[in-house]
């Protein structure tokens, strides 16, 4: 065998998504895409950016690339500077490699070379002067004993989100499966539908590149279990890595190629690690939230990485910056690409319907990770998705459940936190919510048994009963409502705040005769409704609300249980725990999983 010039990942000159977001591709404000010539149009142009920068540091130590290049197609007369960004003693500084002029007179290819004994963790390039410039990509030259053979089964959940499934698949099939991209060859689609076909059909899907599968309503793990099983279980097409991705995102088939390449590409001594894509924010798509995530030592879920803001590009190159991850760090479903070597037929997932399933899963396989700037989706804020039986029931009844089934984060006190949430919700008036976080603790304790059977959608709609009933509401300034306030309370505020819990042991004439009007979510912020007689909750994002009365009676109701529900925890913990540990060994199987998802 000789060597073989692969590309790597492709300039991008043009996005329907990223039109509002061109520091994302370039920066440049005297370049236009002309649609009739398929090409940018430049002036001046600095290419060192999310997309379009290249992980020099990242690839180098991953992978066996050799011998970096930028090849462009262009046309004019104009100057190309080649640079990298490093730091040294905390600064990030620059140092250049090339600067070149060109004149010509028809479309062209030209290839640069990147030197081999550069310092830079991250490269860029900057054209200037009269250039049309068609396409581009970064390219090695790799021995070809050292490419791996990869195929990705790209598993996606979907549940009545038809619009979403449409376009993504739309999206593949015009970008990928019908394009001249030599990668399709090596990915297929497989659609998991919980609604059981009764909106989406086989016959609107399925193809030579995109299977579909009917299945029941057993919520993400249950989807993506069965596309995990229907993957492995795939002679035909054998895939080596199965990606699991969210069916309401946005997805670039960019992010796929990629994904690809540093598979193809990757070295043995790192081929068993998990390709975590990055959530960016729907709602302002030039901002990460997490690349990858993990349990903090309070029991709370986040992103190693603080939000990284890509029109910066301090932020790309700190970003594109060998990170050394947390204990307990996991990565989302939303974009997760596994090796199948790291997967086990009786270590499937838990059945647990949503939230929890890939935080067990990495912790339990012991996961490594890998992400690069370019692979990533677009999700929809958190925030904005706030549902109270979600958040509050289900993510921590799961968390006591992955504790005690896989024995992950044995030093998180997940109970303490539940136990603050519920002091919180309380002086929030928020008497419903307490509910659930009791109920998430009492369901727990009453052991595995209801794991075995698909009752997760029905456990949903138990709980949505229980939460707040959110109404439309008009004439409320929303964006005030998410501001912080400038001055916390005072000290001896602060001391009535808590030891009153913010009201219920004062007499009524003592509580201000006013409704405060507070954010729908999980953010705090008491001085907006210190000792307030009723708290308005408002969901800025579905213009609704909610008005807390306060109820002394239900007050005390809720602490009595509350006192007895933590009791009974700490009293049998043990036990519950040991009966968990065991159901583990039976709920991850695959003779489980196909009985549970009627596959027999």
């Amino acid at each position: 065998m000789g060597t073989a010039k692969i590309k790597l990942q492709n300039i991008i000159l043009k996005n329907e998504y990223l039109n509002e977001h061109i520091p994302m591709m370039y920066h440049g404000k005297e370049c236009l895409y002309d649609e009739k010539k398929s090409a940018l149009i430049i002036k001046s142009a600095d290419f060192f950016s999310y997309f379009n920068s290249f992980s020099l540091f990242k690839w180098k130590k991953y992978s066996n690339a050799d011998k970096i290049e930028l090849n462009l197609v262009c046309k004019g007369n104009f100057k190309i500077t080649l640079f990298g960004y490093y730091r040294e003693d905390k600064k990030i500084k620059k140092e250049i490699y090339l600067s070149k002029g060109y004149d010509l007179k028809e479309k062209t290819e030209i290839s640069l070379n990147i030197p081999e004994d550069v310092k830079a963790n991250s490269i860029g390039f900057r054209i200037s002067g009269d250039c049309m410039l068609y396409s581009g990509f970064w390219s090695a030259t790799v021995d070809e004993s050292l490419l791996n053979d990869v195929r990705i089964s790209v598993v996606t959940v979907t549940f009545r989100k038809e619009d979403y499934i449409r376009r993504n698949a739309a999206i593949l099939k015009r970008e990928l499966f019908e394009a001249e991209e030599p990668v399709k060859e090596n990915i297929r689609l497989r659609i998991i539908d919980n609604d059981k076909g009764r909106v989406l059909s086989s016959e609107e899907f399925t193809s030579e590149y995109v299977y579909y599968t009917a299945n029941e309503n057993v919520g993400g793990s249950g989807g993506y279990t069965r596309g995990m099983m229907e993957s492995l279980n795939d002679m035909v097409f054998k895939p080596t890595h199965i990606l699991l991705m969210d069916d309401d995102v946005i997805v670039l088939t960019e992010s796929l190629i990629r994904t690809y390449s540093l598979l193809r590409l990757v070295r043995k001594e790192y081929d068993g690690r998990f390709i975590s894509g990055a959530m960016l924010f729907y709602e302002k798509m030039d901002t990460q939230y997490e690349d990858v995530g993990y349990v903090h030592d309070d029991g709370s879920y986040g992103p190693n990485k603080r939000n990284m803001h890509f029109k910066k590009q301090k932020d790309v190159f700190e970003n594109d910056e060998d990170f050394a991850y947390h204990k307990n760090s996991y990565a989302g479903w939303w974009y997760c690409c596994i090796p199948v070597k790291k997967m086990d037929k009786n270590k499937l997932p838990i059945p647990l319907f949503v939230r929890g399933d890939d935080v067990e899963f990495s912790l339990a396989n012991h996961a490594e990770f890998l992400s690069l700037n370019g692979i990533c989706i677009w999700h929809k804020g958190f925030a904005d998705k706030f549902s109270a039986n979600i958040e509050l029931y289900m993510v921590h009844r799961n968390s006591l459940i992955i504790q005690a089934i896989s024995g992950i984060c044995r030093e998180i006190d997940f109970i303490k936190r539940i136990d603050n949430f519920f002091w919180n919700e309380l002086r929030r008036l928020s008497y419903d919510n307490c509910e659930l976080l009791l109920d998430s603790i009492e369901d727990f304790c009453k052991g595995p048994a209801f794991l075995y059977e698909p009752k997760g959608e029905e456990i949903m709609k138990a709980h949505a009963v229980k939460s707040e009933k959110m109404q439309p509401v008009r004439d409320i300034d929303f964006d005030d409502i998410y501001k912080m306030s400038k001055k916390p309370l005072n000290q001896l505020q602060f001391m009535i705040y808590h030891k009153t819990r913010n009201g219920h042991r004062l007499p009524d004439f003592m509580l201000k005769n006013k409704t405060a009007v507070i954010s729908y979510d999980w953010f705090d912020d008491p001085v907006k409704y210190y000792l307030a007689k009723e708290i308005l909750a408002v969901n800025q994002s579905e213009k609704t609300a909610y008005l807390r009365k306060r109820d002394k009676k239900r007050y005390k109701e809720l602490i009595q249980r509350r006192d007895r529900v933590i009791e009974y925890y700490l009293n049998n913990r043990e036990k519950i725990e040991k009966a968990y540990h065991e159901a583990g060994k039976v709920l991850k199987t695959e003779d489980f999983w196909k009985k549970y998802l009627k596959m027999e």
